[in-house]
Parts: structure tokens; C-alpha cells; sequence
């Protein structure tokens, strides 16, 4: 058996990313970039207005506070106006400032009389109102690091350089076998000894929350032959394969004696943890297998804590630990055995965490109100109102 920290640090030590795509900015949304991006133009392109209204040369409110509006500047027009002394054009937020042009001053500020202006110059500084180009970014800066979550901002980030296409990891294929002769469908009646399958529909969610998909999800019957067999398939097909269930060491348990047979190369079997410790990872070349517990709560557990990172970490992101902060418990949290690191479905809000009801194993009941879970480490006995916690976000 392993412990937590090591099982993690085995998880992310083979994480290996996927093969680099070139697709439409648009088909990026949820991926991680995989290059460096530097931009293509100076942001902004050219010297623009910040304001509806005025623009004239600086040096010529030394001598005057009177200005004659000799022309109009609206965004996206031609912006060739010759200023003069004592002259200014009326000006539009976005529009390009005219060659000669140093200064905008706001129309609020303004008294216009005809077609001449006066305002207060006290209050006038030089350049004011002025977006310059390369003022954000000029051309060849690096403005997106490798790694980077592509969501809905940096898109439009994206966007506002013309930048129609990047490169992302591509997503990885994964496949789902899960065993379990008592499970039922959901909308099926239930028989007796038969409970509801819930594990693929969590796990289903699960992925498209992070935008990936199962290739394929099967069902395997409790028995060694079947089994073997379709590990031995799915391994074909998929660069990641999960399994829920026949993991432990049971008559029915098949999954640990298949992977064995077909030269999976064991990481970890077992680790010193509750819920989920019948947890494996292994490698088959360059695929690699999750065989998680086939009770729910060690599956959700499970996922979170190593799976979610794994499967992220080869579709591009960087941070296997991301999800793990810290918060303030509510209130003292005694338990029993110290032996293992225990893992509490809990509740974060504002970095104050209450543990829930229901740890049991077996009991779901509190899942819907779970949105992080506690570390408990082994050795240690108990919590105390307002000590500092671990927590993994999810």
C-alpha cells in the first residue's frame, strides 16, 4: 500500500500529454494551449480616442481657450484632418486621432457655441484621453503562455489580435468498463439483490464538466474470461482506460488478476486511505489504467482526488494539485481510527468548511451538497473549531 502524497506523486510523474492540434479559435474553447502565443499586431493598432469629444494639440491651450472645430472623427472613418492653430475636430471614443493631434478632452467638460468650443484649461494635461498604439501590447510580445485554459476571455483576448486559429493538446481518448452483476440500469425496475447503476452516469457528468467524453462505456459481466477479454479490447482503443468495480479481492473480483495477465505494468495497488482504498493505477506502454472501487462515494473520491487531475494533466494543464486550498472548520471532528488519511465530503463557503452528514461509504445523501472535500491525515485524531484544514476543491 501507498500513501496518499505518493500515490499522487506517481499519478503525475507518468502524466503525458497528447498530441498537439492546430484548430479554429472557436474549437479551442476548453482546451489548454500547447505554445507559446506572441502577438501579431500592436494593441492598440493605432493611437485612439478614450472619450466622445475633442481633439486638438496640446500647445496651442498655452495661448488660447477657445478652439474653432474644423472637422469630425468617428470610429472606423478617415481621420485625415489638418489642424491648424486655435483649431479641433470633434472627436468619438475608438476613432483614430489625426496626424498632429496630441490631446482629447471630454464633451461634458466642454462649452461648444457653433462651431467654436471653450473649456476650463486649468485642469488640462497633456496626452489625456488618448489610447496609444502599442500601448497594451506590441507586436512579438508574449501574451499567452503555454498551458494556458483556453475559456470564454482568453478567447476574446485572442480575438482582438485576429487570431483565428491555435494550437491545443488534443483531448484524450478514455473508455469505461464497469462490473457489477447487481446493477440496474436507471428507468429499469429493480429486482431484488439489484440496486440502481450510478457510477457511469457520475463519472459521464463528471467528464463533460471538464469537457472530455468517454470513446465507449461497457458493461462487464463478473467472471474472468469476460473480463480479461474486454480490458484487453478496450486497451486498444483508448489512451486512458477507467474500470469501477471487481478491484478489491472478493470471489467476484476479477479486474486486478486480468490486468495482471495481460502485463499492465503495476504503480500502485492500495492506498492508505478511506474512502477508496482498493484505488489502482497502472501503465500498458504508453496507456494508462484507473481501476477504481466500485462503491460510489470511493468513486467520486476517487475521481476527484486523482483521476480529474491525471486527465487533465494530458490534456494540457500544468497544475496537477489545483484544486487543493485551504479553509477554517466550523466546528471539533473526533474519529475513531487514526490508521489511514480519511477523506470528508464537506461543505466551503467563504473559507469557512463544515463536514456533512453521511460519511458512510455506502451513504449518497450529501453528495449534492458537497463542493470540496477534507483531508483528514493519518495519525492525526481530530479537528478543532477554527483549525486549518486541507481541502480539495471540486
Amino acid at each position: 500500500m501507498v500513501t496518499t502524497n505518493q500515490a499522487k506523486d506517481l499519478i503525475e510523474a507518468h502524466i503525458e500529454t497528447t498530441n498537439i492540434i492546430e484548430v479554429p479559435l472557436m474549437d479551442a474553447l476548453g482546451g489548454y494551449l500547447a505554445e507559446h502565443v506572441f502577438s501579431p499586431i500592436n494593441i492598440p493598432s493605432f493611437s485612439n480616442s478614450a472619450m466622445d469629444g475633442y481633439a486638438f494639440r496640446y500647445i496651442d491651450t498655452l495661448t488660447t481657450d477657445t478652439f474653432k472645430i474644423v472637422g469630425e472623427v468617428a470610429a472606423g472613418k478617415n481621420s485625415s484632418v489638418n489642424i491648424g492653430f486655435g483649431e479641433a475636430v470633434r472627436i468619438f471614443t475608438g476613432a483614430k486621432i489625426p496626424a498632429g493631434v496630441d490631446t482629447v478632452i471630454m464633451q461634458e467638460v466642454v462649452t461648444r457655441e457653433g462651431d467654436h468650443i471653450r473649456f476650463d484649461k486649468n485642469h488640462l494635461k497633456k496626452g489625456q484621453n488618448i489610447r496609444l498604439e502599442g500601448e497594451q501590447t506590441k507586436t512579438g510580445d508574449l501574451v499567452l503562455h503555454e498551458h494556458t485554459y483556453l475559456n470564454a476571455a482568453t478567447i476574446g483576448f485572442l480575438s482582438s489580435m485576429g487570431i483565428d486559429r491555435v494550437k491545443i493538446f488534443a483531448k484524450p481518448t478514455i473508455g469505461l468498463l464497469y462490473t457489477g452483476d447487481e446493477l440496474v440500469e436507471i428507468g429499469e425496475p429493480l429486482s431484488e439483490g439489484k440496486i440502481y447503476n450510478s457510477n457511469t452516469y457520475f463519472l459521464q457528468a463528471a467528464l463533460a464538466e471538464i469537457g472530455l467524453q468517454f470513446q465507449f462505456i461497457k458493461h462487464i459481466p463478473d467472471n474472468q474470461s469476460d473480463t480479461q477479454k474486454a480490458i484487453a479490447e478496450a486497451l486498444e482503443q483508448v489512451d486512458i482506460l477507467l474500470l469501477t468495480g471487481g478491484i478489491s479481492v472478493g470471489d467476484y473480483d476479477f479486474v486486478l488478476s486480468s490486468l495482471q495477465n495481460i502485463g499492465v505494468d503495476e504503480l500502485f495497488y492500495k492506498v492508505q486511505q478511506k474512502p477508496g482504498k482498493p484505488l489502482y493505477f497502472g501503465k500498458y506502454g504508453t496507456k494508462s489504467v484507473f481501476a477504481l472501487p466500485g462503491n460510489p462515494a470511493s468513486v467520486f473520491t476517487c475521481y476527484h482526488l486523482y483521476v480529474k487531475p491525471f486527465l487533465l494533466g494530458c490534456y494540457g494543464r500544468n497544475n496537477f494539485r489545483k484544486e487543493m486550498d485551504y479553509a477554517t472548520i466550523t466546528h471539533d471532528y473526533p474519529r475513531a481510527k487514526a490508521e489511514f488519511t480519511q477523506y470528508l465530503k464537506a461543505y466551503v463557503d467563504k473559507a469557512k468548511v463544515m463536514v456533512l452528514h453521511s460519511q458512510e461509504s455506502h451513504k449518497l445523501d450529501t453528495l449534492p451538497l458537497t463542493n470540496c472535500i477534507i483531508e483528514f491525515p493519518a495519525g492525526k485524531a481530530s479537528f478543532t473549531q477554527d483549525e486549518k484544514v486541507k481541502i480539495w476543491r471540486i
